[in-house]
């Protein structure tokens, strides 16, 4: 049974964040502040990565973002909480939403 690019892809991200997410859990991982070129970094990405979240404003976006890293600092999963942005959010780009928020507003996660 072969897999598809994008099946490939998803499977490389999760893998790369939830990597990340345990070498940061190890570390003790990082504090949430807010820092304005880190949010639009991060709503520049999921925009150019079609990851935004439907039917909400960028302070929204901002805030799921943060919300994704607390829950992860929390003790959630890197696949559990894709799975929860991409239910509670009724779209297929979590893998690239969480990937963007902890890239960009808690760093401390991606590496």
């Amino acid at each position: 049974m072969g897999i598809t690019r994008n099946r490939f892809r998803t499977f490389a991200v999760a893998t790369a964040v939830t990597a990340a997410a345990l070498g940061a859990t190890v570390l003790g991982g990082a504090t949430a502040t807010a820092d304005p070129s880190a949010e639009g970094s991060f709503l520049e990405e999921i925009s150019i990565n079609h990851a935004t979240l439907p039917g909400k404003k960028a302070d929204e976006m901002v805030a799921a973002g943060y919300a994704t890293c607390d829950h992860l600092r929390g003790g959630t999963s890197v696949l559990d909480e894709i799975s929860a942005v991409e239910t509670t959010y009724h779209f297929h780009q979590g893998v690239l939403f969480v990937s963007a928020a902890t890239t960009n507003l808690c760093p401390g996660f991606a590496g």
